[in-house]
């Protein structure tokens, strides 16, 4: 099974955390993941807002950090493309009639994975499970 890593499980591998099994099993099935663009946007934000605070040690720990994860999924980066917009709009609407409003940062990669066929790793059930996209938290228990 091929997932799309979520901002949340891929910061697990940011040198402002601990290393961890998620971190190695990460490492270990690189091959069988991919990154989203707003992902890199979400990580990009939290950049900005740390270099805006003053907490310069942080931001370029976290800029090296993003530029290694650009190198290490180069090939596999998915964007919100045509496709993506397609399935984003529906979903918005399943997670109204639901009574949810999971963000568009969220909606936009739980379309992204429906349109290649992925499960996103992710911590944050709350936003994705009124999208009816598959997903999987990996701080729970490891994929196999």
């Amino acid at each position: 099974m091929d997932y799309l890593v979520d901002t949340d499980v891929l910061s697990a591998g940011s040198p402002l955390r601990d290393s961890s099994a998620l971190a190695d099993w990460l490492d270990d099935n690189s091959g069988r993941l991919y990154v989203s663009t707003v992902t890199v946007a979400e990580i990009e934000d939290g950049i900005a807002k740390a270099r805006r605070e003053g907490a310069t040690r942080k931001a370029a720990l976290l800029g090296q950090w993003l530029e290694t994860v650009l190198h290490l999924y180069a090939s596999r980066f998915l964007t919100f493309d045509l496709a993506a917009a397609r399935i984003a709009g529906p979903l918005s609407d399943v997670a109204r009639a639901k009574g949810a409003e999971p963000g568009f940062a969220d909606l936009a990669i739980a379309a992204i994975a429906i349109a290649n066929g992925l499960t996103i790793l992710t911590r944050n059930s709350k936003h994705f499970a009124p999208l009816d996209v598959s997903f999987h938290d990996p701080f729970n228990s490891l994929p196999r």
